[in-house]
């Protein structure tokens, strides 16, 4: 039996990034079923690179992009224009490979998936282990956390594959920098289909939707001529879109990532957001170990930080998302065709919010402002104010 003071579960970037930051104070052992990192990869890795600064992480890039063309299947179409061609695509497997190299001292054991985590011990098929500290980071599965931290977040299922295609239409990027998104219900009831430019005719396809994800996304591929391909295999799962727990910490166990609610509902976009909720939990383990504070205090102070400044936004987001994806039926194709044409220029990728409220000035509708009236703030936490947030909670 080995005994650990952090235990962390799962090593996708949020739990890599976490381990990182605590290995530095604490002895730390992670977790991890499959037997290589990165494998099989789950997102399309598009991140804002001013997000990247504030964690202080340089990850490999495939590419960088300037515009995001929301179109469907008419041709309507509506361009975001991120002049400082901030969006990025990140090398998901190499990002996760870049944090295991700077793990330190913490301890990374690969193919070994975690069944049980009770009483101050984790199981797996071949060891037991004692713990001070539990993380949990498992991703959208929630295998674990249904039963440590009960709640039933909004899903989708997506799926993608990279792929190469030579065909010209509406429908695919016009240059290596723009990103094409698809709304159309013709093709997905109640998400989207994207294509996203790799390299030279190498895309990044993919759809999400509720139900019959594989032949809609069938659909698509025959749709864009994709070229068909024996080396590369689709990959995704699922998606979370909406919801948040009450809490994020239960005794002395923590959820992080997806698995507590991190994520962007508008794209469920969350690979930032994991790795910020790790800083929002290192950052306060950190603080009151400085403090003389216990492991108790630190995660009170988390699960404080998380009901305080991030549940109530990601809630609110989740409702705008579901008016958005699920409940828009017919009146998608007349939004498309009253907005066709417009181009609107976004400073912050990860502002979904503040893009569509930008395209909504240039021809106001009263969906979107009905819409978007239920969120009052426009970007959950700056990492940057993290410590500050901390320091107040403590004093």
């Amino acid at each position: 039996m080995g005994v650990s003071d952090v235990v962390v579960i799962g090593a996708g970037p949020s739990g890599l990034y976490l381990a990182r930051e605590l290995s530095r104070v604490m002895n730390v052992v992670i977790f991890e079923e499959d037997k290589m990192l990165g494998i099989p990869p789950h997102c399309t890795g598009l991140v804002n690179l001013d997000s990247l600064k504030p964690l202080g992480i340089s990850p490999p890039i495939i590419n960088t992009y300037r515009y995001v063309r929301i179109t469907d299947l008419n041709g309507n179409s509506i361009t975001f224009d991120f002049r400082r061609r901030a969006i990025a695509m990140l090398d998901r497997p190499g990002l996760e490979h870049y944090l295991a190299d700077e793990l330190g001292s913490a301890t990374l054991v690969l193919g070994e998936r975690v069944t049980e985590i009770s009483g101050g011990f984790i199981k797996t098929r071949s060891r037991q282990e004692t713990y001070n500290l539990a993380i949990i980071a498992e991703g959208a599965n929630m295998a674990l956390t249904r039963n440590i931290i009960p709640w039933r977040p909004t899903h989708v299922y997506g799926v993608q594959i990279d792929t190469k295609s030579f065909t010209i239409s509406e429908l695919m990027p016009r240059s290596d920098d723009e990103i094409v998104v698809i709304f159309d219900r013709k093709l997905s009831e109640h998400y989207f289909a994207w294509v996203v430019p790799r390299d030279f005719h190498e895309f990044r396809v993919g759809l999400a939707d509720d139900a019959n994800v594989w032949v809609k996304f069938t659909e698509l591929l025959k749709i864009i001529k994709a070229e068909k391909t024996e080396q590369l295999r689709p990959f995704g799962g699922k998606i979370v879109i909406g919801g948040s727990p009450n809490h994020v910490v239960a005794g002395n166990i923590a959820v992080i990532g997806d698995a507590g609610g991190f994520v962007k509902p508008m794209t469920g976009g969350g690979i930032i957001m994991g790795m910020l909720s790790a800083k929002l939990l290192a950052d306060s383990m950190s603080n009151a170990m400085r403090e003389g504070l216990s492991i108790s205090d630190a995660l009170f102070i988390y699960d404080t930080l998380f009901r305080k400044y991030i549940r109530g936004k990601v809630r609110a987001l989740g409702s705008a998302s579901y008016i958005l994806h699920m409940l828009i039926n017919r009146s998608l194709g007349d939004v498309m065709q009253s907005m066709g044409g417009v181009s609107v220029d976004v400073d912050d990728y990860d502002n979904h919010v503040d893009a569509i409220l930008r395209a909504a000035s240039r021809r106001p509708w009263s969906f979107i402002r009905a819409v978007f009236s239920v969120i009052n703030e426009l970007s959950l936490i700056d990492p940057s104010t993290i410590s500050k947030l901390i320091r107040e909670l403590i004093e």
